[in-house]
């Protein structure tokens, strides 16, 4: 795997309805599960791909009385860039919800309102990061600027090259169930500063564990002759969308960005959702979600596990691409 391609991997990153779940007993934690990005083959052809699909875990309390009160906590895995109609049915399926915990490092609305996306902020991260004014200062807020942009602008431009959507585009965050749970971004910046991490050193240490598992041949993702053939197929959206869903499903390198050391994007964000998990349950929500990107969930379930009392019940896919060679639906805007 070429630096290039774990870059863009880590933009993306970065990139089911409730209803109809089965009622069963809960699995032990030994059976959390490990992969929560698949790759469905066609049933009638088993190499031929068919969609990439993501998962919906499900948690309960241990606490019988919880358990009886109808309190559930399901983590929503997400792609950021997928079909229209894979957005739309998860909208659809949020407002099921007493309150559906949502991850976008945003500028806060201290008035309450819906946090300001980081393209759509007023001003500049101020240079102040850190309390410390001064030229290193004013180096280390362009250089965080410049890793947001660099990430969303990978973000959009996969986005059009595959043929697909924005998250942002289709979920509507003004929902009155919707509840931000992540970071604002100078929040994220003085994170990132305290623990002497840099969008470089996250993306080096991304390419150092993609060398790690092609040593061990736990990587087996499609290779770079793949993806070369894909840009001159006579159906290159097609056929890129399949070399990268290959990738998404094959690499579980995010997951080792989690952890108790972890990293600021992985393990200090989802902290930062976790407390407010406790905030939601303080108030009496019984039926919560947290969506997320895709990469975050090996570390959430750990401790929803560990520090929160719940066990792992059971989980749900939904279709993010369709990998069909007659795509079922129009996955453009």
């Amino acid at each position: 795997m070429t630096l290039r391609r774990i870059v863009w991997l880590f933009g993306l990153a970065q990139v089911v309805a409730v209803c109809g779940w089965a009622t069963e007993e809960a699995k032990p934690a030994a059976e959390l599960p490990r992969k929560f990005i698949r790759m469905t083959m066609n049933p009638e052809r088993p190499r031929v791909p068919q969609s990439l699909d993501t998962s919906i875990v499900r948690f309960v309390p241990t606490d019988e009385k919880l358990a009886n009160a109808g309190v559930t906590v399901d983590l929503i895995g997400v792609i950021h860039i997928g079909d229209k109609g894979y957005f739309r049915k998860l909208d659809n399926s949020f407002k099921k919800y007493d309150a559906l915990l949502y991850e976008m490092v945003a500028e806060k609305d201290k008035a309450g309102g819906a946090p300001s996306r980081w393209k759509d902020r007023p001003e500049p991260l101020s240079k102040s990061v850190g309390n410390e004014v001064g030229e290193s200062s004013i180096i280390e807020d362009k250089a965080f600027e410049a890793g947001m942009t660099v990430i969303g602008g990978m973000q959009l431009g996969a986005k059009d090259m595959l043929g697909l959507s924005f998250q942002l585009d289709w979920i509507d965050y003004d929902a009155p169930n919707m509840v931000h749970a992540d970071m604002s971004p100078e929040e994220f910046a003085q994170k990132m500063k305290d623990r002497g991490e840099s969008f470089i050193t996250m993306f080096m240490q991304l390419f150092m564990e993609a060398l790690a598992q092609q040593r061990t041949n736990k990587q087996r993702g499609a290779n770079d002759l793949a993806l070369l053939f894909a840009f001159f197929s006579s159906n290159r959206e097609l056929a890129l969308k399949r070399v990268m869903a290959q990738q998404f499903a094959t690499t579980d390198i995010f997951n080792n960005l989690g952890g108790e050391k972890g990293t600021t994007i992985i393990t200090e964000r989802n902290l930062i959702a976790l407390e407010v998990l406790r905030e939601q349950l303080a108030k009496g929500k019984k039926r919560i979600g947290i969506f997320y990107g895709a990469g975050h969930l090996s570390d959430f379930s750990r401790r929803l596990v560990n520090d929160f009392g719940m066990k792992f019940q059971d989980e749900k896919w939904i279709e993010a691409w369709d990998l069909r060679v007659n795509p079922k639906r129009s996955s453009r805007r």
